[in-house]
């Protein structure tokens, strides 16, 4: 009979995906009474759909590549008669991680770029209606991606633990987060690239050119602009944390094995990200019902969080009574500590990310002021802001992994290191724990900023307020999930790295045929030392492979970007859609195709380096080279990550600040196009790419190298044990030289 843990593990997320089905055929079988709200939201939902289908396409060829490369180095690598066995699971595990990620994009954007129109047309029955559907829709995507997760996890431990050994089983299993990574990190680039091109290309002709409103129907870019919304915000968002989710679980799992902790400990993670889908599922039932308040915007912000609060209370009780029933007192309450500070860390993110990127609070209100000084003084105090924002992220995750380990150490058997990284896991596993609820509120935001668009192609100016409140919601929750995303990405990876030292060190134990004890850990761990030339080498190409691939993310947007002006300027002339009476309608499958091809054709290189590069250090350098270029990327990319993604937010909202509130120096009021506002603008553009293609993409490309090492660790680890004086490549070229 199945241990309790699994039993709930598998019938959590099924209950999970039928609520999110219901929820997707509530808000599908809404049927708007306005024709035009219907056929263009279709044309935004089929160029999303069109541009994810082409880039599942282009990922392929490098998928069934390196599944082939995974099945032949666990075959090679491993013993008979169990390399046979290992490498079928290895590159089934990898295809698993792809698809499910794949899949979580997909199955959520479907239905949040089909609720636009719903969500407008719902409008008209007040805030509270409006706010059910978008938040609805939203749900679909949060409850799908943390259900599709933990069964994948569960189904692929129970299915590995029972045919091998431990920790066998776990090295098996690792594949499935390098396949969640590599879609994770091909879809943020191509979609941030997408994304911030469109935006551009629509904003620069037609606002700033032509002086239309933002989502006017005249403008041919307008389509791939709101297009872009829901692959950047959604499908992005949802794979990037989707692939954390899979990444910290299967990291737990991994670490337990190879540390030989007791089979309870080892299901820990899958019950803890149990216990909390089952809060989760609790959660979302808040937001329903009217919207009462002076300010509904106010009172629709408060039950958005009332979800999220009321999850993380609901969370923490469930664990809490899990961990005492399950554990003696001391270790069980280490456990419940090192869980609640993983969830504090989300809130305290959450809040930090909206400290400095929202209007109503100090930071973003002195850049507005700085507007009136010139755009120069915007980009330095936005930057600085940004650097500044990273600080309070990145001490509590430090409390957070300090606390949690030192509470693992003296409590979590057996103690001492071990136990102590087993605390940080169990920390990082409160954190991911809370993605179904933290995607949940993110998705809502493209429903409600689509819904606003649509609002205003269509004439509906009956509900703009309510659509623009919304909206305005909307981008404060994106924002600060972006915030989320990264410390998640951060935990993620670190678990992974210490992963990787195991286990690669297990490996090279193995293939030498000594015993694996603490004696023989601490003899490998002891060559880690930070004047190895070896270790710093590999740091510095770690630091340089998070620039080069800044660099190209960043220079990508604008050649797309560009190419879209070009087209959008042709059209207004060619077309003269800009007209009173235009004899043609513009053609924005023609932008939505420009946008995309770019997009597709740029994210390959800095992807492909992500993967390339650390298996190539690790066959130069060995397996301390590349624990050197593990510590730099993280190092490097992910305070670069909330410096890009808090700066770029913060330059937004003091544009927004000027056009709602209005800035108000010595008496005098600045508002849209006042010079202040110009200047404004110019940091909004600047902010657009490092908050929604750069930054964010930092997430998995931090992860992918984790992953991807972690896989091939083996082949690592036998390389290692060549020379491991030397460098091995050099030994390696030698050998073959001298067959020759």
């Amino acid at each position: 009979m199945l241990p309790l843990e699994l039993m709930l593990a598998i019938a959590i997320p099924i209950i999970g995906l039928a609520l999110a089905g219901y929820n997707a055929a509530s808000v599908l079988g809404i049927k708007p009474g306005k024709r035009e709200l219907t056929d263009i939201n279709m044309l935004i939902a089929e160029g999303a759909k069109t541009f994810l289908m082409r880039e599942y396409k282009t990922i392929l060829p490098t998928g069934v590549v390196l599944t082939v490369l995974i099945w032949a180095a666990y075959y090679v690598l491993f013993p008979k008669p169990i390399n046979g066995l290992m490498s079928g699971l290895a590159a089934l595990a990898f295809a698993l991680g792809a698809i499910g990620s794949a899949a979580a994009g997909y199955i959520g954007m479907y239905v949040t770029t089909r609720s636009a129109a719903k969500t407008a047309w719902m409008a008209r029955n007040g805030m509270g209606a409006a706010l059910s559907t978008s938040f609805k829709a939203g749900t679909v995507m949060g409850l799908s991606l943390a259900s599709i997760a933990l069964l994948v996890i569960t189904i692929l431990y129970m299915a590995y633990s029972s045919v091998l050994p431990t920790p066998l089983w776990a090295e098996a299993m690792a594949p499935v987060a390098f396949g969640a990574s590599l879609v994770s990190l091909f879809i943020r680039v191509a979609g941030g690239i997408y994304t911030k091109a469109a935006d551009w290309g629509a904003d620069i002709v037609g606002k700033v050119e032509a002086g239309i409103p933002e989502d006017d129907p005249r403008n041919p870019g307008v389509i791939a602009d709101n297009v872009g919304d829901n692959v950047g915000d959604c499908a992005g968002m949802a794979s990037d944390v989707y692939e954390s989710f899979i990444v910290v679980l299967a990291g737990a799992l991994l670490l337990a094995a190879v540390f030989g902790l007791s089979s309870t400990l080892i299901r820990l993670s899958v019950m803890i990200a149990t216990l909390t889908l089952i809060s989760t599922l609790v959660g979302v039932q808040v937001v329903r019902g009217e919207v009462k308040g002076k300010s509904l915007a106010s009172a629709a912000m408060g039950k958005l969080n009332m979800a999220l609060y009321t999850t993380i209370i609901v969370a923490a009780i469930l664990v809490a009574i899990y961990a005492f029933v399950a554990f003696p007192l001391m270790e069980a309450t280490a456990i419940f500590i090192s869980d609640l500070l993983g969830m504090i860390t989300a809130i305290v993110v959450l809040y930090v990310t909206e400290y400095f990127t929202h209007y109503t609070f100090p930071p973003v209100r002195n850049i507005a002021t700085q507007a009136t000084l010139s755009a120069s003084n915007v980009i330095v105090a936005g930057y600085s802001y940004g650097l500044l924002s990273a600080v309070p992220t990145i001490l509590m995750v430090v409390t957070a992994l300090g606390a949690s380990y030192v509470l693992g150490s003296m409590y979590i058997p057996p103690g001492g290191v071990r136990g102590g990284i087993f605390g940080t896991a169990i920390a990082s596993v409160g954190l991911l724990s809370l993605a179904g609820i933290v995607i949940s509120l993110d998705s809502y935001g493209p429903v409600s900023d689509n819904a606003g668009g649509l609002v205003e192609m269509t004439g509906m100016e009956d509900v703009r307020e309510i659509t623009d409140s919304l909206d305005a919601i909307g981008n404060t929750f994106k924002a600060t999930t972006k915030g989320y995303a990264i410390a998640s990405a951060g935990l993620a990876a670190l678990i992974l790295f210490i992963g990787f030292i195991y286990e690669v060190v297990e490996r090279m134990v193995q293939i030498k045929g000594i015993p694996l004890t603490i004696q023989t850990l601490t003899g490998y761990f002891g060559e880690l030392t930070v004047v190895d030339p070896r270790i710093i080498i590999g740091a510095l190409v770690g630091v340089a492979l998070v620039y080069f691939f800044s660099s190209s993310t960043l220079s990508s947007v604008g050649k797309a970007a560009g190419e879209l002006v070009e087209e959008i300027r042709r059209q207004f002339r060619s077309k003269k859609i800009l007209e009173l009476w235009p004899q043609e309608k513009p053609d924005y499958n023609r932008a939505i195709d420009i946008v995309t091809s770019h997009a597709l054709r740029s994210f390959l290189i800095p992807g492909l380096s992500a993967v390339i590069i650390p298996i190539v250090l690790g066959l130069a350098l060995g397996w301390i080279g590349l624990v050197g270029l593990i510590f730099g990327v993280i190092i490097a990319g992910f305070p670069r990550a909330l410096l890009m993604a808090n700066a770029g937010g913060a330059w937004d909202n003091a544009k927004k600040y000027i056009e709602i509130e209005g800035l108000v120096i010595n008496g005098q009021r600045f508002g849209k196009k006042s010079e202040p506002h110009k200047n404004a603008v110019v940091g909004d553009v600047v902010g657009d790419p490092f908050k929604d293609t750069t930054g964010p993409s930092l997430n998995p490309l931090i992860k992918v190298v984790n992953t991807v090492s972690i896989v091939f660790a083996p082949l690592i680890a036998y390389v290692s044990l060549i020379n491991p004086a030397a460098i091995p490549i050099i030994h390696i070229i030698l050998v073959v030289i001298s067959a020759l």
